[in-house]
């Protein structure tokens, strides 16, 4: 009985794993795209090439992402990261706790 047990565990902690693995990259990638957003808006600000009506919707957009970035985005990814790295942590001691 007890063989049929742990191929259901490792399954469980497989998949527990790789739902942390996941979320951990989400997290992550998303971070990384509100950061690359911010970036681009900036480096177009930098440009003297614009004209004043680009500039304005380039300064409302970036104010915007900032905004969305603080109130929506790192929350998100944050939380993403976290939960991400709680699962994989989580099956790295069990799987370190658990006799064999």
């Amino acid at each position: 009985m007890s063989k049929l047990k742990t191929p259901t565990k490792r399954n469980k902690l497989t998949a527990i794993f790789g739902t942390g693995a996941i979320l951990l990259i989400t997290g992550i990638s998303l971070w990384l795209y509100t950061n690359s957003i911010i970036q681009t808006h900036e480096q177009l600000l930098s440009n003297s090439n614009l004209t004043l009506e680009e500039k304005w919707r380039y300064e409302g957009s970036l104010q915007w992402w900032k905004t969305a970035r603080i109130t929506t985005y790192d929350p998100i990814a944050v939380t993403l990261i976290t939960i991400g790295l709680v699962a994989i942590l989580y099956t790295i001691l069990y799987a370190i706790v658990q006799p064999q």
